[in-house]
Parts: C-alpha cells; structure tokens; sequence
C-alpha cells in the first residue's frame, strides 16, 4: 500500500462523511399520535389516525371485511409507527406521499409475512436479585396480546413482539410481581429492561408494584451497580452502546479510577502497569510489549463486549495478581439481536502527516496488516563463533580451509559441538545477511488507518434455547512521531562564582549538545474474533477465540555524546546514532466454559483456555557514525563505528550491529467451581462456593546477535581504518567484506542460542460465603491458597558465556546465574462488608491479600539494551510481592447514571519490585530488584452528575460532569542490589538496608485528577477530558539525587459524535493530546534526604555547611537537570461506522 492508495481511502471516507451531512430524514410525517382503541375496527382507527396527523387516506373500504378487530395503544408515536400498530400481523401495506397516504391488501402470503416481519420488535433484557445476580425462570407476559417468556438461568430473557406500547407483568414465586407500564416497542427496534425484584416471604399476601418502564429500566442498572460484591467499578454493554466509542481503548477512559495512556494501556489508582492486571473472559493476559507489563486494549471492539469489570479490592474466586487493579473485559458470545457492523477511519498526528518519514530498509506490504515479512529473518545456519585468545593476538578469524594452521584445531563454540574453525568461513557467511535493511530510505507520513467489520447472529430454537454467535475483524495502521532530548549521563555544564547552575546541556544551543531525536513510529495491528454459545433453561455453554497480531517498526535517529567524560570547554562533534526496532506479536486464545444448574439451587461452573503468543524482534538495528569532517559549516558523518578484535569482551550489550529474538510462550488455563444457594427465612439469604483455578505458564527467549567487525591493527602495529561509507555500502560491495585492512565482516555472538526456558505452575483452592442478611447487609468473605512453583532455567545460557573462562564456569559466585527458582504456599483470606444505608447509599469495607508474581523477564539474567535509557537491563533473583489491601468506601448512586463516592485505602507491599540503577555513579546497567517493604496509601474521590436538575431542557438531561481525583502518600524501604561474597567457604547472597534513601514508590504520584464534560444525546454528542498527574519516580538509584522522576504532560482531548439514517450511521472525530505537552524526566541533583544528611554529618560535620537544595519535585533554580523528554504530536481521527 502506499501513499496513493491511502489518499484513496482517505477520499472514500470523505465521500461517505459528504452523505451523511446531506441525508435527510423523511419520517416525520406530520403530527405524533396518541391514542387507546379497544376491539376497534381498523376504519375506526384510520380515522382517529387521520384526525390527529392532518393526513389524507385513500383506501378501498372492502379490503376491510372480514378483519377481525383490534386494539391499539399509542402514546406519542409517528404515523408510520400508528399504522404499523394497527396492520401488526395483518395483511395491509401502505405507502406515504406528498402527504396522503395510500393502502392496499397484500396477495399473497409471502409478502404479508415480510410485512408482518417488519413490523415487529423485540425485547431484552436480564432481571436480577438484590445481590445484582441473575433470577433463573421468571415470567415475563404481556398483558395486551398474552406473549410470555420465561428467564435464563442467568437471568436474561428475549422476546418478539409486535409494535405497540405494552404493560408487562413480571413475576416469580419469591419475590414480588413488577407491573411494568409504558413499554414502547417500534418496527424493527429493539428495547432493552433490566430488572431488580424485591425478595418477599410466602407468609405475606401478593403484591403487586406498579412502575414505569423507565423508572424499572434504571432500578436494574442500578441494582447491577451498587450490588457488587467488592469495590468494583466498570461499565456495562448498555451504557457502552450509549456512547460512540469503538474499542475498549476509548471506553476505558469512562470507567472511574482508570486513567488510559494513548487510549491503550491503563493505570488505575496510579500504580504502574507492574501492579495491574488484564484479562479476556477471565484468562491473564500476555503483555503486548517484550520489556514491560502492558496490554494494548484498544484492539477489542466494542460490539463483542458484554461488560468490563474493574476490581480494585479482591474475593476468593478471582485472580490474586494485582494491587492496583484487575481489569477484565468479558466479550459476547450470544448477542442480544442480530447486527451487522462495519466501520473506517482516517487520521494523523500533527508531526508526522504529510512530512519526511524515515526508516531503515524498504517497507513491506505485510507490515500495513500487522505480517512480518519472511526477509526480515536471519539467514538460516548461522554459526557463532569464540575469539580465542590466539586468535586475538593474531588478529586472524575462521576461514574454512584457509584458515591459520594455529588455530584451525579450535573450538568455534562449546566443547560439546565438535566443529572447529576449519569448519567455517566467517567471511562468506558475513555476505549471507541482507544488505537492503541498512539503507535508510525517505517516505511520507501517511493518514492513519483502520477498518473494522463486526457481526452477530442468534436464533431461537425449541424449547426456550437459543443459538448465537459473533464474529469481528479489525485493522489499524497508525504513523506518528515522537520528538525527544536525551541527556542521560550529563552532569551540569557549568557554574557561576558563587556556585549557582547558569547552564545545563539541556538548555546548550550548540548542534547536538542537547541530544536531539526523532523517533518514526509505525504500528500496524490486525485482529480476528469469533465467539460462538447455546444457552438453554438450565445451562450455558461457549467457545471464545481471539487471535490478534501487530507489527511495530520504530527508526530512530539522534545525536549523542559521551557526557560523563564531556566539558562545555571542549570542542564536542556528537555521533549519529540510527536505531530501527522491529517488533512482532502474535496472541492465539482459544476457550470453553459453561455452566450448569441442578436441582436443589446447586450451580457447577467450568473453563479451560489455551493462549498462545509469539514476541519477535526481526533484525533490530544499531548504527552510529562518528563526525568524520565539517564542510561548509556542517557535520559530515561517513565513519561507522566499527567493533574491533582487540574488544571483545569488554561487553556486547548496546553494540553496533543487528539482533533476532523470539519469545514464545504458551499459557493453559482451567478453573472449576460448585456454588449452593440457601436461604433461612427472607432475611438470611445464602451462597456458599467452593473452587479450583490453575494455571501453567510456558516461555522460551531465543536471542541471536551479530556485530560488525573489523580487525584492530595491520601490520607495522597501525590501527585498522573503516572505509568512510555507509553500512550499507560497505556490505553492498563484497570487496569492503573481509578480514583485511579498510574491510568488515560480521561477528555472530558465541553467547547465540536459548537465553532461558522458563515455566510458572500456580494451583489455587478457595472457600467463600457470599451472605444478605436482614436486608441490608452483604458479607462476602472466603480464602484463597496458592501454590506457586517458578522455574526459570538459564543453565545453557550461563555455559556459553562462561565456556572459555575457567575462574566462572566453576565458581560457586556465579552459580546463581544458572537460573531462578522459587516456590511457594500463600493463604490469602478476604472479606468484603456492603452495608446499604438507604436504597441508594453503600458503605463498604473490605480487607484481602494478593500475591504478584514475577515474570519472565524480570528473572531472566539475560540483558537487554534500552536506548532510550542508555543503557542495560538484567533480569535477577526477584520474588513474589505480598499486598496486603484496605478499603474504606461511601458511595450514593443518586440514579443509574451517577455516583459519588469516597475511598479511602492502604496498601502494605511486601518485597516490591523495582528497577534499579547500580551502584557507580556513572553506571549503564539496570537490575530488577526487590524492596524490603513499601506502603501506599491513597483518598480517592469519583464522581458522575447528570445535569437535569438544572432545568427542564432535553438537553440538559444528556449533559454529565464526571471525574476522579487521588490523594496518595507512598513511601519504600530501599534496598541496595545484590551483592555476592564468600563466607566461611559458602557462597552469601546479600543486600544492605539504606534507609537514608526511603522515598516514593516507583510509579506513584502524590496526586491524580481526571475531569471531563460530556453531552451524550441520541443523535449527537461531545466528550472534553483532562488528566494529569504529580511527578512519579522513574527510574531508581541507592542515591537520592541520582533517582530519575518523570513529570507526565498534561492531556486534553475532545471527541464529537453525530449519528443519520435512523441512527446506523454514526460519524464520530476525535482529537487528542491537544495540548502536545513535553513529558519530562528530571534528577534532583542538589537534593539529599534527611537520611542522607544525617550520615553525611557523622561522617564529616563539615557537610552539615552543604545541606539539601529543593525536594522531590521539579524545579529549574534548585538546580534539577531534565535528562530526557519527548512529546508525541497532536492526534486527530476521523471515523464513520454503519450498522446494518
């Protein structure tokens, strides 16, 4: 695809956007219609219809003979919904002209029976109990025409109707009948009730409660709502319905307590993505991202969503794995009604639209629907290689046949692997990799893309069963780019006399002190769900699959220097760093679950699922080019940096040259549980579950790495010369490929292979009560017990690094690098309290442990080089972290639409994880470590308001303030990394206390606040949001003034909706980031605890002379330095959908 083709879409899209501002409606016929008819003849009603709508009637009055009489009941309704009324199920048709309207009889009975089709509805709906729980067999019987239905054991219920305003009668021999008034139902359209029965004793006389469709319609919500059995928050598939969102990215963003990053990842109470959980129909899932926690959301369409739940405190049959929040979004698998959906849309970002594009090597077709193509793997057989030591000083390398006689004998890799160095020519295997990828080629931003097709289907069988299933397809292709500085490793430029900063790199206008960049980010994601279900009186039976890929391809290029050893003085020239990072991912999930009830109110629940995912990087790409001279007033850069035979082993990680990686993971999932419902009298009302959940998760990293290479000296002892070209260049031109001087060949890593083989095996059993009594107390209590066994093998990895030196291999020091295994058993008991002080008033409380379990790659001692840290990460003996979680909660549901509520809460994490900088000042390496103990402690206020009670206008009904706010106070105890020694002849692992260092949590900030407006009305619509949050620790240190924190931007978005054509098509534009804020990481270099101070006087009083200058957050005159920063352009979208 490209730009051509793009501008196409882009032009079709306009052109269906043109449409729909020009459709015009014809179904305002005249005046609306109110009317109750009793046993009238349909002449009668023609009348009344004409008297009230101004219309003429033309008809042949003998096509009524005969007809029976009917009964009609109008409140408010067009003309075409009248006559629709009046010839339900008849054999009539009409047509509507220049105010007159015409009717005929049908002839035959094929047409009458699409006539009598089309002029039905439906109704849907669930009714549920007191504890918002689905109420199994209730009747639902239309008092007009006696049409009836009964519930599902879940509590849902569906039923065709013909058109017409109907009272409905809803019962069950527990509770009390609801005579539901004013049930509106038109052609075609379907209306949802939603129901909560009251439980009522037998010794009590029938009663019968007489409400209005509406005032039911919001009970039911309400119920569903304030019924929780812990401290939950979310959004339902009928609030979603109300809004114009299209993924779960977008709806996200409405959920109280949830702050969204791009529309794509989560932060909820602002803890870090380590601390929060997602799921898919109650599975974990993989993170889309090979170095961090995260999932991107926004690749689920909202069409197959039934409801997202947020839990912020935990019972007994849910996963433990979280302290933040568990975010679990349950896709559809029987739709309420048959849709068909298909959306476009079109956008771009203000930085990049239009603009120059860059990349290295020449884009694929694939990669615009989320392939990877097949040339972007290594070449097959690659073989690795060790520089002896012989070879070294000999400066000479495997050559097959020609190799030197010295050391043709020798082992290329392990001494397991037979072949020696005459078995390989490293040079002709150097001109086996592709050439191509080191060209940086010039393209054009391009208009982001997407498209997304979505269908559902069900069908009523006999004997109350119902068959359906939905299926979606999506395809999304974003451009963007990301301006950055990057200073990391800068110290100040210079001071004035008395010791004041004037000057920081950041701040320098010289070419390329500052370290500009610029990264070019294309992401292309496609996806595919189909779900299928049966469902009958007493079960419910599903099948769930959800296969997603994305293909991310990031270049970027930068200046940079070596800023630790740099002064202001001298005269720098920066090198020009170029780094593409190809990222493939692929998510494969399969599930079965079901439920069943007995006899005796007993409910057996079952799912097993299989989750599949693949994470490649395909040919990643490092190159730098240092200043080789200034010509008419520019730098020139045509010096590649080379590696050299005199180097190695003096660390790889970082290095120029090129990398393929896969991680492949396989995770099985199954869960079972039995659950008794008893009651003693109506006041005590019972639900005892017993359950079991497992999983056993599966990971292998593979890592090949190859670095250009070059011999150190020639002879005479003169150092070796890089040709002055491109990479590209010298690689294009087998002549510039050898061991010789002025050539370069590529150097395949001996460490290539299987990085670790890891597995994560967790069995849980849990007991829980679910209690009502008297009324107005729910007590939902249980344990969980976990058995958790990791074992992250990295034995061969460990051999490769240490084959060819001895005081390694069997040195009892690193014998820790071999793997990481732990186990372990947790009891983690909760209880939950929701004490209903009016009908619409909760207080809740709730007490529960949870358990975060490492991950792969936080245990994994391979490394892994992060450019925009400048710098190496590891992997490292990281255990479980122990949450211990309090909530304190008010919340008054004034209708189903608001909230307001207050949460006070206390987090206790026992041996949290961070990542860690070590200890030198002038460091690049980063460990994943374990904290002695940290506390989070957090006032939390949400709020939703519709505004009609301002006034009587329609509009303002529509119109809702929402928005959260967080108080935290967080504090970690720190300590050091590990260090290990020898005592006593036993190896000693240990980390020291530093409680000089105490301070925030890594990814807590002191404050969160989330506002926004919204007017959500049936035919158009605008949201405005805010967020922002405090300064949050970043990257952490043993020292406080070397700790990183990062000050967010600040957001601002806006999304518009309009909806034409009866509502099925709806036009929604969405801009976001409009304020474009720099996002800032900063060190507070002058700033020291009074930790630190104190020990600073102990020892040397002097110091006492030098005391701390500023705090925690940014300020420029105390001089903090920003190290790094990035802004992402404004984004804008513009998307039409059309439901059919």
């Amino acid at each position: 695809m490209n730009f051509y083709q793009v501008m196409r879409i882009m032009k079709l899209c306009m052109l269906l956007i043109c449409c729909c501002l020009i459709q015009v409606s014809a179904k305002t016929y005249g005046q609306r219609i109110s009317m109750v008819k009793s046993n009238a003849s349909i002449p009668e009603v023609l009348l009344e219809a004409r008297k009230q709508s101004g219309y003429d009637f033309f008809y042949d009055a003998n096509i009524f003979a005969g007809t029976s009489k009917v009964t009609v009941k109008l409140a408010s309704a067009t003309l075409e919904e009248a006559l629709n009324a009046c010839f339900s199920h008849l054999p009539y048709r009409y047509s509507i002209k220049n105010n007159i309207v015409v009717i005929h009889k049908v002839a035959d009975t094929k047409s009458a029976a699409k006539a009598s089709k089309q002029q039905m509805g439906k109704i849907i709906g669930k009714i549920v109990d007191s504890r918002g729980k689905g109420i199994y067999r209730v009747s639902i019987k239309l008092q007009e025409n006696g049409y009836s239905t009964r519930t599902a054991a879940d509590g849902s219920f569906s039923m065709d109707v013909p058109i017409g305003t109907y009272t409905i009668m809803v019962s069950h021999v527990s509770y009390q009948t609801q005579k539901v008034v004013d049930v509106l139902v038109r052609a075609g359209e379907m209306v949802r009730m939603d129901l909560a029965m009251r439980e009522t004793s037998s010794k009590i006389k029938e009663v019968v409660v007489t409400t209005t469709f509406k005032k039911a319609t919001i009970s039911g919500l309400l119920a569903a709502r304030k019924n929780a059995a812990s401290v939950t928050d979310g959004i339902s598939a009928e609030e979603i319905a109300r809004t114009p969102d299209n993924d779960m990215g977008q709806v996200l963003k409405r959920v109280t307590g949830l702050t969204t990053v791009n529309n794509r990842s989560v932060v909820v109470r602002g803890m870090s993505d380590r601390y929060n959980q997602a799921q898919i129909d109650g599975v974990n899932l993989p993170s889309t991202s090979i170095f961090k926690r995260d999932f991107a959301f926004d690749v689920i369409p909202t069409e197959l969503v039934s409801s997202v739940v947020v839990n912020k405190t935990a019972t007994p049959d849910v996963s433990s794995e979280f302290a933040g929040g568990q975010i679990s979004v349950n896709t559809l698998d029987i739709p309420d009604r048959n849709f068909t959906s298909i959306s476009l849309g079109t956008g771009g970002n203000s930085q990049s639209l239009g603009k120059d594009f860059y990349r290295l090597g020449e884009r694929k077709t694939n990669e615009y629907l989320g392939f990877y193509d097949k040339s972007a793997e290594i070449p097959a057989g690659i073989t690795p290689w060790y520089i002896h030591m012989e070879a070294r000083q000999k400066e000479v390398i495997p050559r097959g046949k020609q190799t030197d006689p010295s050391i043709k004998d020798k082992f290329l890799i392990i001494h397991t692997d037979p072949r020696t160095y005459g078995d390989l020519d490293a040079i002709e295997q150097s001109k086996r990799f592709t050439v191509e990828p080191l060209r940086r080629n010039r393209y054009i931003g391009s208009p982001n893309q997407n498209f997304r097709f979505s269908l559902g289907r069900v069908f009523d069988l006999p004997e109350d069963i119902r068959l359906g299933f939905v299926a979606s397809a999506n395809f999304r292709n974003e451009q963007n780019l990301r301006q950055s500085n990057n200073v990391r490793g800068a110290t100040f430029i210079h001071y004035s006399p008395d010791g004041k900063v004037t000057g920081r790199w950041m701040d320098s206008d010289k070419f390329g002190y500052n370290g500009p960049g610029v990264t070019y980010r294309f992401n292309s994601s496609s996806g595919l769900i189909g779900n299928i279900g049966i469902q009958g009186p007493k079960f419910k039976l599903a099948i769930k699959n959800v296969y997603s890929r994305t293909y991310a391809d990031d270049f970027s290029e930068y200046y940079r220097m070596n800023y630790s050893d740099a002064v202001e003085s001298d005269d720098l020239h920066p090198a020009r760093e170029q780094y593409q990072l190809p990222e493939s991912l692929s998510i494969l999930q399969h599930q079965i679950n079901g439920d069943y009830h007995f006899p005796w109110r007993i409910k057996l629940e079952g799912m097993f699922t299989v989750n599949n995912s693949k994470m490649r990087i395909l040919d990643e790409r490092r190159l730098r080019y240092n200043p080789t001279l200034e010509h008419e007033g520019k730098m020139r850069y045509q010096t590649p940096a080379v590696y050299t035979t005199s180097q190695t082993g003096s660390g790889e990680l970082g290095r120029e040259g090129r990398l393929w990686s896969l991680a492949d993971g396989v995770d099985y999932n199954w869960a079972t549980a039995l659950s008794k419902s008893f009651d003693f009298g109506d006041k005590y009302q019972n639900i005892i579950k017993v359950g079991y959940q497992g999983w056993d998760k599966r990971k292998s990293y593979d890592q090949e790495r190859v670095m250009f290479m070059m011999r150190s000296y020639v002879k005479g002892n003169e150092s070796s010369t890089v040709p002055f070209l491109s990479y590209h260049d010298i690689f294009a031109d087998h002549a510039n490929v050898g061991d010789q001087d002025n050539q370069v060949y590529y150097f395949p890593s001996y460490t290539n292979g299987n990085m670790f083989e890891g597995r994560m095996k967790n069995h849980s059993l849990y007991a829980m009560m679910d209690q009502r009594l008297w009324r107005f107390l729910r007590l939902v209590y249980g344990v969980r017990v976990e058995y958790y066994d990791l074992k992250n093998q990295q034995d061969a990895a460990f051999a490769r690094r240490s084959e060819f030196n001895p005081t390694v291999i069997d040195n009892p020091l690193y014998r820790h690098q071999k793997g990481v295994f732990d186990k372990d058993v947790r009891w983690m008991p909760s209880v939950n309290a929701t004490l209903n002080l009016t009908h619409n008033i909760n207080f809740r409380s709730s007490f529960s442990r949870t358990a975060i379990r490492p991950d792969f790659r936080e245990t994994a001692m391979v490394g892994g080089n992060i450019p925009e840290l400048n710098a190496n990460v590891y992997g490292e003996h990281v255990f479980t972290t122990g949450v211990e979680n309090t909530d304190v909660r008010l919340e008054w549901y004034p209708s189903a639409e608001e909230l307001l509520s207050i949460t006070a809460y206390y987090k206790y994490l026992d041996a949290p994880v961070e990542l860690m900088r070590s200890r030198s000042e002038n460091s690049k390496t980063y460990y994943y470590n374990n904290m002695l103990s940290a506390y989070n402690k957090g006032l939390e206020l949400e709020f939703r308001k519709n505004m009609g009670f301002l006034g009587k206008s329609n509009w303002l009904k529509n119109l809702y303030l929402f928005g959260n706010g967080t108080l935290l106070r967080s504090r970690v105890e720190v300590l050091d990394i590990y260090k290990t020694t020898r005592v006593d002849e036993e190896v000693v692992r240990t980390k020291e206390r530093l409680p000089g260092q105490d301070r925030p949590l890594i990814g807590q900030s002191p404050w969160l606040l989330n506002l926004g407006i919204a007017y959500w009305g049936e035919n158009y619509g605008i949201t405005g949001s805010f967020n922002h949050r405090g300064h949050r620790t970043s990257l952490t240190h043993v020292q406080m003034n070397l700790v990183e924190f990062e000050n967010a931007p600040r957001q601002l978005d806006l999304q518009v909706y309009a909806r034409f054509m009866k509502k099925k098509m709806e036009v929604k534009f969405n801009a976001a980031n409009l304020l474009n804020d720099w996002a800032v990481f900063y060190r507070n270099e002058k700033y020291k605890s009074p930790g630190e101070m104190e020990e600073a006087i102990k020892l040397d009083p002097k110091n006492a002379e030098r005391p701390s200058v500023g705090d925690l957050r940014y300020n420029y005159d105390d001089g903090d330095a920003i190290l790094y920063r990035f802004r992402d352009g404004r984004r804008f979208g513009l998307n039409i959908s059309y439901n059919f």
